[in-house]
């Protein structure tokens, strides 16, 4: 079975730890995107299973990496799932109607991480003894 791979895009690096080593715990791969530029070129490159995305990062904001990612890249789909500290409605749905796989919002418990990655991805690995 193929570890899935997930992108971290997010530029406050307790979040990224936080997220990362949950993340690798549970059995994925990780990789790390500290602005929206680099995770729009990393989250294209048909490499990752899943990007969760930051909406308030430097050079490009999640909303528009989103936006980019579904226009540009309709070769490579990847599931997104937004993390934002933002908890109104209308980002929500701006997101919903560029094609968002999910929505978190910060602080995140990682239980809800958890599930909403096992509920887009699958689990990481089906070996015995491994939650």
């Amino acid at each position: 079975m193929t570890v899935p791979k997930i992108l971290i895009a997010e530029d406050d690096p307790a979040s990224v730890e936080l997220v990362q080593y949950y993340l690798e715990s549970k059995g994925y791969e990780v990789g790390l995107a500290p602005d929206g530029n680099r995770a729009l070129d990393m989250a294209g490159s048909g490499e990752f299973d899943l990007l969760i995305l930051d909406m308030h990062m430097p050079l490009y904001g999640g909303a528009e990496v989103l936006h980019m990612l579904r226009k540009r890249f309709l070769h490579h789909p990847i599931k997104v799932l937004a993390l934002t500290g933002d908890s109104g409605s209308e980002l929500y749905e701006e997101l919903k109607r560029d094609g968002i796989d999910g929505y978190l919002t910060k602080p995140v418990e990682l239980t809800k991480l958890g599930s909403e990655v096992a509920r887009l991805l699958g689990p990481a690995s089906e070996e015995p003894g491994r939650p």
